[in-house]
Formats: structure tokens, sequence, C-alpha cells
């Protein structure tokens, strides 16, 4: 009887070079779903926006519609008048394939002292959940950016008529006491604003902190939130906030936030979208030429902005160290 590899299902592999891929059929689905779980607890922002995903083809477009008018009329029978709403759409297109991998050789696997193979998927599910974070950042702080129609403009959106226009937030945030001004300020224009959407803040570690350490205390409470890692995360003005590392670099002398850099931003989710064709898989290979396991983990996605009025920016006013 010939020799069937245990990796093969139902003992229909052979073992031949170069190996088959049903050879290996029942192993390492464990790293797949490692490398999802390691993106998933590592990845902040993914959850926070809009996300569709497609089948095929490169681009899809949202519908925008505006506002209508309500009016009170006379009890006459009058025929009513004719009422356009204004429409537009934002489209979203597909970007480059984002990869991580690694190679694991056969001596390294038989001689190192640790799990490598959990090691390296942990690392490839961070530094695509890093990727993502760091893209999604880039995209609200850009939405939070438009706040006029020549920006929109700019940014190469559609003219729309009805498109509401948020203000940037500009404060110092130094201390706890300033970003609670700041977000008081952030909140305020929101409500002016009237936008929709369910809000949240997103600062950087060093404002989150400090907000966190303001002996005040003031209009700063904890919910629970099951998707978070400490089963409760802080909700400051009735909205929830979370912090990131992976804002835009500080632009100030020796890495200080200088003025105009983004501290943080009050978004809700329609305000940036995420277009998914390819989501978060690997994928182990063994390639009989190098004598090694190549491990992929890809995605391919695309972002853009929806509703920039759901996104206020806020920045400092000073150098913050």
């Amino acid at each position: 009887m010939a020799y069937s590899p245990i990796g093969s299902n139902n003992g229909t592999g052979d073992g031949s070079l170069p190996t088959a891929t049903s050879d290996r059929e029942l192993f390492a689905k464990k790293f797949s779903t490692d490398v999802l779980r390691y993106f998933m607890d590592t990845n902040i922002m993914k959850a926070l926006i809009t996300n569709r995903s497609i089948d095929s083809g490169k681009s899809e477009s949202f519908p925008v519609v505006g506002n209508a008018t309500a009016v009170d009329i006379a009890n006459d029978g009058a025929e009513l008048a004719v009422q356009n709403l204004k429409a537009t759409e934002r489209e979203i297109a597909i970007g480059d394939l984002t990869v991580a991998h690694s190679w694991i050789t056969d001596l390294d696997k038989a001689m190192v002292h640790y799990d490598s193979q959990s090691a390296q998927a942990e690392s490839i599910g961070r530094a695509l959940a890093k990727k993502v974070d760091l893209d999604v950042l880039a995209k609200v702080i850009e939405a939070g950016a438009i706040v006029d129609s020549t920006a929109a403009t700019t940014a190469g959106l559609k003219a729309f008529a009805d498109d509401i226009y948020t203000a940037e937030i500009s404060a110092d945030v130094s201390d706890g006491a300033g970003v609670y001004a700041a977000a008081v300020l952030a909140v305020t224009e929101e409500a002016d604003k009237d936008t929709v959407g369910d809000s949240q803040f997103v600062f950087r570690p060093a404002q989150y902190f400090m907000l966190l350490n303001n002996p005040a205390q003031t209009g700063l409470t904890w919910v629970n939130d099951p998707a978070a890692q400490s089963g409760k995360v802080p909700m400051l003005l009735g909205k929830k906030v979370h912090f990131s590392p992976h804002f835009p670099a500080k632009t100030g002398p020796a890495g200080v936030l200088d003025i105009g850099d983004v501290a943080g931003v009050l978004f809700s989710k329609e305000a940036v979208g995420c277009l998914e064709l390819m989501s978060v898989s690997t994928r182990i290979d063994y390639i009989p030429q190098r004598l090694s396991n190549l491990v992929v983990g890809k995605m391919a996605v695309g972002y853009g902005v929806l509703n920039h009025g759901c996104a206020i920016n806020i920045k400092s006013s000073v150098d913050v160290a």
C-alpha cells in the first residue's frame, strides 16, 4: 500500500514531489484563524466605519440623497407643489493588494524553541491591522478637512448643493482640561450642523490618557462594551472614546505635536466607507526549492469619503511635547 500524508483528506495524497495542495489540505487551518484573531484584536478603526463587500469589480458607488422640506399647507385641496430632492454619489475604488508575508525554513522550524508559526501569525495579523488603521484614520482626517465646497472639489467629490460642512476645531490639547474643552467644541459643532449617525472620539494616546487623568473628570463615564478587551470603554459627553497610535506622524521639531496637527477626531460610521473585494485571508504553501513554508496574509480593500460632515478634526493650537 502506498504512503498517504496525514495532511491529505481521506488518504487521497501520495506525498510525491512537488508537494500537492491536497497533501496538506488538513494542515495549518489554525494559522489562518490566528491571523484573523490578531487582526481583530489589534484593529480599531475598521469596525467604526461603513463596510461593504463586492464579489468582483473595481469600485462601487454609494448614493447620497439631499434634504426634503416639510411645510404647512392650507386646507383648500390645492395641488402639492413639485419638490425635487437633489442627489449625488460617492464612489469607492478598490486599492492595491495589501500583503504581509514570512518564510519559515524547515531547519528554523525544527530548531526554534517556541511556536514559530503562532508568532508569525501574530506578526502578520498585526501588520495587516496596522495598515488598515493607518489608511482608515488618514481617510477620516481627510473627510474632517472638507470644510467647504472648495475643499470638497479638491478631494474629488462631485458638487452637491445639500452638502453639510463641519468646521475643524483648533484648541490647546496639552492637558486633560484642554482635551475636554476641545471635545465640547467638537460635539457642539456636530449638534449645530445636525449631522447623522452615532459618533465616537478617537484620540492620540497622549491626549486620551490626558483626558482620563483630568482631575475634574467632567463629562466622563465608563460604559460596558463587549468588543473592548477590558469589557468597558470611557464615554465622554455621550460619545465613546478610543485611542489609536496610528495617527499621521507629528510634524513638530523633535517629534512633538505641532500647531495644526490632528490630535483627535469625532466621527460616525457614515463619514468614511471601506469597500472589500478580498477579506483578510492567509495561505501557507510549501516551496520545495526553498525548503520552506511561505506564509502570506492578504486583503484587497478601498477607502473613500462618504458623508464628510460626519467627521470633525480636533487640531492642536499649540506645540505639545
